[in-house]
């Protein structure tokens, strides 16, 4: 059960880098949690081989960014890779000004998503939708923004840390901040640093994966449990193996919390089941014997 922390670089799209990452270590199969734009760089969790069953368990709820911004400087993806257009406004903001308006996203408020991103209408990414010229709406949604901070400012370029909600779009906060001290705003650069409980400490850049031996490599692979931990571990005995990865309900022992939990047999892991309020084990997911 194999996950990779890689710290993504600038101009790699998220599905490239999981591509070269996935033929570096030799594994059929991958996919990730948490899309990054051609323009981050940062932690992405790469799940290979049967741990992409439990990619939609992974706890995305919450995740920190260092992000750079230019004041006078409007686009219309909000971010420099993007259609650009000076527009200064005649007043210098300081950095009180500044502070103030970044302190006021502090808490939950409603963000409207930009035109260019993944946020689908009717099943249709937005950008695309975008490219072809055609009009939508696009619906405000909740974000919570749980901790913010002005790191630098140095006219016309200022860089925060935002530690939010899943769902919210960094260079859309840009372009808030700018409405506050009415000035146009465009996001220049940004880093994802944690993911959940994940820190960027933990990742390795794919060149620096490409230059280790294979014993070094695998060092940098974790185990499905060490990343998803807030799913709780169930022991099973030998002679319920063959039921459970049958499909079969089975009971758990020593064990008295409902909900799902990794499965195991002697530290081997079976797959996941959902525990019902009479401790029995209902399979969710179950392990090919013999693939990782």
């Amino acid at each position: 059960m194999t996950i990779l922390l890689l710290n993504k670089d600038k101009g790699e799209t998220s599905f490239s880098s999981i591509k070269q990452a996935q033929k570096i270590l030799n594994f059929k199969k991958a996919g990730h949690a948490g899309t990054l734009d051609p323009l981050a760089t940062g932690l992405l969790p790469i799940f290979f081989n049967q741990s992409t069953k439990f990619i939609q368990y992974f706890n995305n709820e919450s995740k920190e960014y260092i992000a750079d911004f230019i004041i006078g400087l409007s686009s219309n993806t909000e971010d420099i890779t993007g259609y650009l257009s000076y527009e200064l406004n005649s007043s210098e903001p300081t950095q009180d000004e500044l502070k103030k308006a970044i302190d006021e996203f502090y808490g939950k408020s409603l963000q409207i998503p930009p035109i260019y991103s993944a946020k689908k209408i009717k099943g249709k990414p937005m950008h695309r939708l975008a490219r072809k010229g055609i009009d939508f709406e696009r619906a405000p949604h909740e974000i919570e923004i749980f901790n913010i901070e002005l790191l630098e400012y140095e006219f016309p370029r200022f860089r925060i840390k935002v530690f939010c909600s899943k769902g919210t779009y960094i260079r859309t906060l840009g372009v808030d901040i700018g409405k506050k001290i009415n000035q146009s705003v465009c996001m220049s650069g940004l880093v994802r640093t944690k993911f959940g409980h994940l820190d960027l400490d933990q990742t390795i850049t794919l060149s620096n994966l490409k230059n280790l031996d294979k014993d070094k490599k695998m060092q940098y692979v974790r185990r499905i449990e060490e990343i998803l931990i807030d799913i709780p571990k169930v022991e099973i005995r030998s002679s319920e193996v063959k039921n459970f990865q049958n499909g079969c309900q089975v009971m758990a022992r020593e064990i008295k919390k409902t909900g799902k939990h990794f499965i195991f047999n002697n530290e081997d892991l079976l797959g996941m089941g959902e525990v019902d309020k009479n401790l029995n084990i209902q399979p969710i997911k179950v392990l090919v014997k013999g693939e990782n």
